[in-house]
C-alpha cells in the first residue's frame, strides 16, 4: 500500500482550542496575560514594604497569577507551533510564536521580583506560603531553585537577561526552525523537504537511503555557515551568562544542565562512565546490523536502516489505524486506561502525521494546558520505525495525561524523566511485537529494533554529548567556524563509534536540531538516561505483578516534584548515583543484543 492510499493518517483538530489566529478567545487570552503582568508589576511595588500575613498573601497571589498567565501563554504557543510544524512558511504562526515568546518573557519579568524574594526568603516564610493550597504546587520548584542561589543575579540583571533573550538568544532557534522547514533536498532527481528525505533513510532500498542522505548533506552544506552562526550565537550567549553568574562561585556548563535535568553531577558521571565501559554492546549491535544488510560495515546512511528481509508478513507499509491498534493493545497489557488513551488521541484528532509541504522534521509531543490535552506530531511513512516513534510520542502524551489534574508547576518535568516515559512506552510495543512473532524472521525483525535502539542510545547519544562538550569549550575560546564544527563532530564520532562503521556524519551538528535549541543545552544525554532508566524500571514489572501499573503511574506523577534520585529511591529504593543501577540496565541490553546475534547466526 502506498502512503497516498492510506486515508487513516490523522491531522490536527484544534478548533476547540482556537478556531484560527483571529479567534476572539485567542485575543482574550493574550489580553488576560497582559492584564496579569500589569497586576504583578503593581504588586511588586509594595512587596518590600509588606510583612506578616499581608506578605504571605501577596506572594500567594503572585504565584496564582504566574500560573494562570503561564497556562494561557503555553496554550497559545502550542497553537502556533501546531501550525508551523505542518507549514513552516505560515507567517501568521511565526508572528504568534514571536508574540508568545515576548509574552513569556514578560511573565517571567513580572514574576521575577517575587521569585527573587522567595529564593532568598527564610524557611519559615516559605513554609507559610507553600502551606496555602494555591501555592503548594510551587514548593519543589523553589526548593530546587534555591540550590543555585550562589549564582543568582540581582532582580534588575535577571529581568534584563529575560528581556534581551527574546530577540537575542531565542531568535536563533526561530531562525533554525525556519531554515529546516524551508530547506529542500534533491533525491533521485526529485526535490523534497528535509522531513521526507529523512524518512527515506528509514527505507529498505539502500540506493534510496544513500541518495536521501546525500541530499540532506548537500542541503545543509549549502547553508552550513548559517547553521554555524546559530550554534555560535546560542553557545556564546550561554557562556557570557555563565560568566555573569560566576561572581561568587564558577559556573560549570554541566552543572547548569544537571540542575535543569533534576539530577546530580555524580549521576551523570555514573551514567556516562557505565555506558563507556560497556561500549562493546553498541558496537556489537552495529556489527550485527551490517551483517544483516550484507555489508562489511554500516555507513552513516544505514544507521536507521530497517530489517532487510521481505519474508516476514510484518514487513511492508503499515496503515496508521492498524498501527494505533498495535500500540494501544501493547499499552493495554500494562494498563487498560493507557491503551484506551492511545485510541482517544487518534479519534479526537490529537495527532498530526500526514505528510505535507514545508513540514518540519522530527517528532514531538506538546500540550494545551488550558484544557489539559496533549498533542503528537510526526510524519507518517508506514515503516516499523514510524510505529516505534508513534509509541514514543504517545508515551509522552500518556505522561502528560496522567498529570493533568496536578497544579501546572508540578507538570513541568525534566527531559531525563520525560524520555523515561517515552522509551518505556517504546519498550511495551517492542515486547508485544516480540511475543507475537511466530517465525524466526519475525523474531529477528523485533530484535533488529533492539539493536538499532542500542546503537543509537549507547553510541550515537554519547557522541552527541561529546560533541556538545567540545563545542562549549571551543566557543569559550572564540568563534567556531563550520569547518571546525565538522572536525569536532568527526572527533566525537571517532571516540564513540571508533571503527564500528565505515564513515561518520560530518554535518550532524547542523542536521540534528537538538544542538540549536536555545532554551536547553545538552539535549542528548537525557535520551540515554531515559533509555537505561526506563529499562531499569521495566525490569521490576514481575516483582510488582498486577500492582505495577499503579507503581508506574506513581512514578509519572512525581516527575515534576522530585529529583530523579529522590524518585527512584522513593519508588524502588535504589541509588542512581552509583554505577550498579546503570550496569543492571546495561546487562538487559546485553542480553537483547545476544538474542539478536543468535537469531542472525541462525538465519544467515
Amino acid at each position: 500500500m502506498s502512503i497516498d492510499s492510506d486515508n487513516t493518517i490523522p491531522v490536527w483538530n484544534n478548533t476547540h482550542i482556537y478556531k484560527d489566529f483571529n479567534d476572539p478567545a485567542l485575543q482574550q487570552d493574550i489580553e488576560t496575560i497582559s492584564t496579569i503582568c500589569d497586576a504583578l508589576n503593581d504588586k511588586a511595588l509594595v512587596l518590600e514594604d509588606s510583612a506578616g500575613e499581608d506578605l504571605v498573601r501577596i506572594l500567594v497571589e503572585a504565584i496564582k497569577f504566574d500560573e494562570k498567565a503561564s497556562i494561557l501563554c503555553w496554550t497559545a504557543s502550542t497553537f502556533a507551533s501546531s501550525i508551523s510544524s505542518v507549514d513552516a512558511k505560515n507567517d501568521e504562526a511565526s508572528r504568534l510564536d514571536a508574540k508568545t515568546n515576548t509574552l513569556s518573557a514578560r511573565i517571567e519579568q513580572a514574576f521575577k521580583p517575587f521569585k527573587q524574594y522567595l529564593l532568598k526568603a527564610p524557611d519559615d516564610l516559605l513554609e507559610k506560603v507553600f502551606s496555602d493550597d494555591d501555592a503548594a504546587g510551587y514548593r519543589f520548584y523553589f526548593q530546587h531553585q534555591r540550590k543555585r542561589n550562589v549564582h543568582l543575579l540581582s532582580t534588575e540583571e535577571e529581568v534584563a537577561i529575560s528581556a534581551l533573550s527574546v530577540d537575542g538568544l531565542h531568535s536563533w532557534w526561530r531562525l533554525y526552525n525556519e531554515l529546516r522547514g524551508s530547506l529542500r533536498c534533491q533525491v533521485g532527481g526529485e526535490e523534497i523537504g528535509l522531513a521526507s528525505a529523512f524518512n527515506l533513510t528509514l527505507q529498505q532500498d539502500s540506493v534510496k537511503r544513500k541518495q536521501a542522505w546525500d541530499g540532506i548533506q548537500n542541503a545543509w552544506g549549502s547553508r552550513e555557515e548559517t547553521a554555524a552562526a546559530i550554534l555560535n550565537a546560542v553557545n556564546g550567549w550561554r557562556n557570557e551568562e555563565s560568566q555573569l553568574r560566576s561572581k561568587i562561585e564558577p559556573v560549570h556548563y554541566l552543572d547548569v544542565s544537571c540542575h535543569r535535568q533534576k539530577i546530580e553531577r555524580s549521576t551523570l558521571d555514573a551514567l556516562i562512565g557505565s555506558t563507556e565501559a560497556h561500549l562493546d554492546i553498541g558496537h556489537r549491535a552495529l556489527k550485527g546490523m551490517a551483517k544483516g544488510l550484507g555489508l562489511d560495515k554500516l555507513g552513516p546512511q544505514d544507521l536507521h536502516a530497517p530489517f532487510p528481509s521481505a519474508k516476514s508478513d510484518a514487513i511492508g507499509y503499515r496503515t496508521f489505524s492498524d498501527s494505533i491498534d498495535l500500540v494501544a493493545n501493547a499499552f493495554a497489557r500494562l494498563d487498560p486506561a493507557m491503551g484506551e488513551f492511545a485510541r482517544t488521541m487518534y479519534k479526537k484528532g490529537w495527532i498530526d502525521a500526514k505528510p505535507s509541504d514545508n513540514r518540519t522534521t522530527g517528532a514531538y509531543c506538546a500540550k494545551f494546558p488550558k484544557v489539559g490535552e496533549p498533542r503528537v506530531f510526526m510524519t507518517w511513512d508506514g515503516s516499523i520505525s514510524n510505529v516505534i516513534t508513534l509509541a514514543h510520542e504517545l508515551g509522552h502524551a500518556w505522561h502528560n495525561w496522567v498529570m493533568k489534574d496536578l497544579s501546572f508547576c508540578e507538570t513541568i518535568y525534566p527531559s531525563t524523566l520525560a524520555e523515561t516515559a517515552s522509551i518505556f512506552a517504546e519498550t511495551l510495543v517492542r515486547d508485544a511485537l516480540a511475543e507475537h512473532a511466530s517465525t524466526d524472521h519475525e523474531r529477528l525483525e523485533t530484535a533488529w529494533l533492539d539493536a538499532e535502539r542500542a546503537s543509537a542510545f549507547l553510541v550515537n547519544i554519547p557522541a552527541r554529548f561529546e560533541f556538545e562538550k567540545k563545542l562549549v569549550e571551543a566557543r569559550a575560546e572564540g568563534y567556531v567556524p563550520a569547518s571546525q564544527l565538522t572536525a569536532l563532530m568527526n572527533e566525537s564520532w571517532a571516540k564513540w563509534y571508533q571503527d564500528s562503521i565505515s564513515g561518520y556524519d560530518p554535518l550532524f551538528w547542523a542536521a540534528k536540531l537538538h544542538f540549536s535549541i536555545s532554551g536547553m543545552s545538552f539535549y542528548n544525554y537525557p535520551y540515554l538516561f531515559g533509555y537505561l532508566f526506563s529499562l531499569g524500571i521495566y525490569a521490576k514489572k514481575e516483582r510488582y505483578g498486577d500492582q505495577f501499573s499503579d507503581v508506574y503511574r506513581g512514578v509519572l506523577m512525581d516527575t515534576g516534584r522530585m529529583t530523579a534520585e529522590e524518585l527512584i529511591e522513593k519508588h524502588f529504593d535504589q541509588d542512581i548515583r552509583q554505577p550498579a543501577f546503570w550496569n543492571e540496565s546495561l546487562d538487559i541490553v546485553d542480553q537483547q543484543i545476544l538474542r539478536f546475534e543468535e537469531l542472525l547466526d541462525k538465519i544467515t
